[in-house]
């Protein structure tokens, strides 16, 4: 029998973003950003956050990374129907209403260039689910992004290791993730367990 593929969770990132995020995002890139939506901002704050405490600077490039979000970009998607109404709009608010400006900031941020997506979902259990069938052996970089009060930012690191000698249970909610007493993922033929 082959053996599951295995993860070790070397950091995560508490569900919803603290008063002071902005603050510590700006002491990660070792300045205010510019030109970015608040997605976005907060997307880099979690990822930020969660390499940080993983003791990484540099996300390895054939590491897999994705972004979830029930909704994505709201605010600027609004910004731009508002501009629309009475002119075209503005570039930059355009490009802020795009998924893909996340990853590249991203990118930037994490000295990163390998496999990213941004993915709108319902079912977070599900998006690990695939993104632990689309890495194999890789590493992963999981994030949910919400912008809504109270606005979200919440990470995985997970990294490819032998499975431990402990049971694995099937995850039944995304929240469990969340618990500091899971520290193991392992992808199963009927979805991920954990231990």
């Amino acid at each position: 029998m082959a053996e599951m593929l295995t993860w070790r969770i070397t950091a995560r990132t508490s569900a919803v973003a603290p008063a002071d995020w902005r603050e510590r995002l700006v002491a990660h890139l070792g300045q205010r950003p510019r030109r970015l939506g608040l997605f976005t901002e907060l997307a880099l704050y979690g990822a930020l956050e969660t390499m940080a405490e993983a003791g990484e600077k540099v996300l390895p490039e054939d590491t897999l990374v994705r972004v979830c979000s029930l909704r994505g970009a709201v605010s600027a998607i609004i910004q731009v129907l508002e501009q629309a109404r009475s002119e075209l709009p503005m570039p930059f608010s355009f490009l802020q209403s795009q998924p893909s400006q996340t990853l590249a900031a991203l990118s930037s941020a994490l000295k990163w260039q390998g496999d990213g997506s941004y993915v709108l979902s319902r079912d977070p259990l599900a998006l690990v689910t695939l993104a632990a069938r689309q890495a194999g052996q890789r590493g992963l970089l999981l994030g949910w992004v919400e912008e809504e009060a109270p606005a979200r930012s919440q990470w995985l690191r997970l990294i490819p290791d032998t499975a431990p000698n402990k049971p694995f249970v099937p995850a039944q909610h995304f929240a469990q993730m969340s618990d500091p007493q899971t520290t193991w993922l392992q992808l199963h033929g009927d979805g991920i367990a954990i231990a």
